[in-house]
């Protein structure tokens, strides 16, 4: 069994609005109703943990998600996806 526990220095944890507004910032718009609709219908939503009914974002693992979802440069559709390596370069 896993043990979390929460000290003060650890992430921020933003809930879905302050996420949306998060990734905005980040140049990634995402609604806070899409956030909800891909927890609820997908498998790779950015992860959250639950206070009763209200999901909250870790702000590391926000930027984690976001980083993973940006592909390498392409300038054609033609051209296949890949995995962008943007380990550092964004939220920092």
């Amino acid at each position: 069994m896993t043990t979390h526990s929460l000290k003060p220095f650890e992430d921020r944890l933003l809930n879905r609005k302050e996420a949306s507004c998060e990734l905005a910032r980040l140049g990634i718009r995402r609604a806070p109703s899409t956030l909800a609709k891909i927890f609820c219908t997908r498998l790779d939503g950015p992860p959250c943990v639950h206070l009763g009914r209200t999901p909250y974002y870790p702000l590391s693992k926000l930027h984690e998600w976001a980083r993973s979802q940006l592909t390498d440069l392409r300038s054609s559709s033609r051209q296949p996806r890949k995995p962008g390596g943007w380990s550092e370069s964004i939220g920092r």
